[in-house]
């Protein structure tokens, strides 16, 4: 997942952004004055972000109100130095999906934002029953009959945003983008291809030939249930095998 935090305060900021790389999140900084201008000259690179934590500013308030009006749907998060019920309700009458008190603890910040990522979502719980798959929405493999299906940094990656958006179609350039915090575009977003092929490979294999990602030509790929038709039909015949190339494994990591 990528990440932006808006602090002042270089010490804390360089504290702040080692406590969440322990969480395995990219996190960018910025201070409350870059991050006006780019809004000031009509910078849309906030919607970009998965979740926005705004630190030490001079209007905590204030610049949520201006980052919910650009960045969409996009997780902010207020931060504040000390426990204060004023803040915190100005905070969240700003726009704001959630409130912490520094220091942050990686683990606690994690689940918080996977939380409020799939409340944003429509998800209500942390797991979801699809076919015979229970879906993790708190950063962990999912399982297939109990049993856990075993996934890569990359594949985990873009399995969650299938999963978060279970019957929609999704988008290459989306995937690429939430996954990779990058836009997509020849030949960088194939990376998306071969990684659907491997996680329905992986799926096929563990259900017995279920299909649960299908290609929507022109739009992008829906995850959801195999029909009972495509269930009974069997296991699938033969699936052909990546090239040695795009079947390397991860070596670079990926937030998730």
């Amino acid at each position: 997942m990528r990440i932006l935090l808006i602090e002042n305060e270089r010490l804390i900021a360089a504290a702040l952004h080692r406590e969440i790389g322990k969480a395995g999140l990219r996190c960018e900084l910025s201070d409350e004055a870059d991050a006006i201008r780019l809004m000031q000259e009509g910078d849309d690179s906030f919607a970009d972000y998965d979740a926005i934590l705004v630190g030490t500013v001079s209007n905590g308030g204030g610049l949520v109100t201006q980052l919910r009006r650009c960045s969409g749907h996009t997780i902010i998060i207020g931060l504040l130095g000390h426990r204060c019920v004023t803040s915190t309700i100005a905070y969240l009458r700003s726009g704001a999906d959630d409130v912490l008190v520094k220091p942050i603890n990686a683990l606690e910040f994690e689940a918080r934002l996977h939380a409020v990522r799939r409340r944003t979502h429509g998800h209500s719980s942390s797991e979801l029953r699809v076919g015979r798959l229970t879906v993790y929405l708190d950063g962990r493999d999912p399982a297939v009959d109990g049993q856990r299906l075993r996934l890569s940094h990359r594949e985990h990656a873009i399995f969650s945003v299938l999963a978060l958006n279970v019957g929609r179609v999704v988008s290459k350039e989306k995937i690429y983008e939430t996954v990779y915090g990058l836009t997509g575009s020849d030949p960088l977003d194939k990376v998306i291809d071969v990684y659907i092929c491997k996680l329905r490979k992986k799926l096929a294999e563990a259900t017995g030939g279920d299909r649960y990602i299908e290609t929507v030509y022109g739009r992008g790929y829906k995850f959801e249930a195999p029909s009972e038709e495509e269930a009974d039909i069997g296991p699938v015949a033969h699936i052909a095998p990546l090239s040695p190339a795009l079947a390397a494994d991860d070596g670079r990591h990926v937030s998730g």
